[in-house]
């Protein structure tokens, strides 16, 4: 039987344009469908006065450049979309209507993930106001006419079960998922029980006590992951988008160990161990939204989730070291909400990798795509967050 799994708040988001802390009319990729395509040819914006500024008439067609598997906006000097207007409203809305918009522009951040007997829909954070909902309310479920699940489902509702379980730290949370992945990646003939056994607190208490005994250099945890954001913001620096976001905690990140000790270093990753605290909630929200949207896709395999959980992971400890860099380069005691939601949202968006990108980036980077269980617990380190 087909049924619909929804994440809560995805019916009742709503854009709020120009208003809006950020914009998704910049510094990205903006995709239009073939069909699109097919239906601007001929449309064109007229030339307009707003605000004492003159808006070019603009060719649709003109504005689009090919790519391999399709064509993208060519954004504008400014980095961004030529369609967007000087009071950050889209011009194709405003003259032509909204049905001119791409599927991308109409749809963002919704997703929909198509599966034989299923279909789900869910937020991107990589959108400003879904991590204000994220902020608000707990990351919840809506089913609808349950049918039939595969093992991967019930693999994903395992990890679904660890990653709410408040016995545990959101860092040994993490660890006892991949633990969990990677044992049921070996095993040749999975079962629902096999599966569900990783939910049970008797079952894994051997597990949490080797992790709890075990002993972390915290600056090797930290420096491994200073690494990782260097590496995933390098060509984003290259192309000079999001520079007002990236680019001094880059710099920062480059001359850390010139401009502190490692002691000095260790009581400010401390004190902002202490400040993270504060947004837990949101943080497991974050991971449990990421989880649903893209821990399991159609088509995908075992070996599949296991690299989008690393992937998951790597955007974790990319987003931590980014908002313990920007809090360091501002130097305020307090970690600011918005602080958190932005890199948040700047990390997802310059992680925003397909699958098979997503396997050539781990790929290239390490030995191989299915990390050893001891990376993984090097990179989250034994922190609360």
């Amino acid at each position: 039987m087909s049924h619909t799994i929804k994440v809560n708040d995805y019916d009742t988001f709503h854009c709020i344009a120009d208003k809006c802390s950020f914009n998704c009319c910049q510094e990205w990729r903006i995709a239009v469908d073939n069909q699109t395509a097919k239906n601007w040819q001929g449309l064109k914006l007229n030339q307009m006065q707003l605000e004492g500024e003159t808006l070019p008439e603009l060719s649709l067609c003109k504005c689009l450049e090919k790519e391999e598997d399709g064509q993208i906006i060519t954004l504008n000097k400014e980095k961004k979309c030529p369609f967007l207007n000087t009071q950050k409203l889209c011009r194709l809305v405003i003259e032509l209507g909204e049905e001119t918009l791409s599927k991308t522009c109409t749809t963002f951040p919704r997703q929909i993930n198509q599966f034989e007997d299923r279909i789900e829909y869910s937020l991107s954070i990589a959108c400003p106001v879904v991590i204000d909902l994220l902020n608000e309310n707990p990351v919840q479920f809506y089913h609808e006419e349950e049918g039939k699940s595969s093992l991967l489902y019930v693999v994903r509702e395992m990890m679904f079960t660890l990653m709410q379980d408040e016995h545990y730290t959101l860092t040994e949370r993490i660890m006892m998922i991949f633990y969990a992945l990677l044992e049921l990646l070996e095993d040749p003939k999975l079962t629902v029980d096999k599966i569900n056994l990783y939910t049970d607190a008797k079952q894994m208490k051997p597990l949490i006590t080797a992790i709890r005994k075990m002993k972390f250099n915290l600056m090797d945890s930290f420096w491994e992951r200073n690494e990782l954001f260097l590496d995933v913001v390098d060509n984003y620096r290259k192309q000079k988008l999001y520079v007002a976001f990236l680019e001094d905690i880059a710099t920062k990140a480059e001359q850390l160990e010139t401009l502190y000790s490692n002691k000095e270093l260790i009581k400010k990753i401390e004190i902002f161990n202490q400040e993270i605290k504060a947004y837990e909630r949101l943080l497991t929200n974050y991971l449990l939204t990421e989880i649903f949207a893209n821990g399991l896709m159609a088509e995908m395999e075992l070996e599949d989730m296991v690299v989008a959980f690393e992937w998951v992971t790597l955007e974790y400890a990319t987003i931590k070291q980014a908002i313990f860099l920007k809090w360091l380069t501002d130097g305020k005691e307090k970690l600011e909400y918005y602080t958190v939601r932005d890199y948040m949202m700047i990390v997802a968006r310059v992680t925003g990798y397909d699958q098979s990108d997503i396997r050539e980036y781990l790929e290239n980077s390490f030995e191989s795509a299915i990390w050893d269980w001891g990376y993984l617990a090097l990179v989250v380190g034994n922190s609360v967050l």
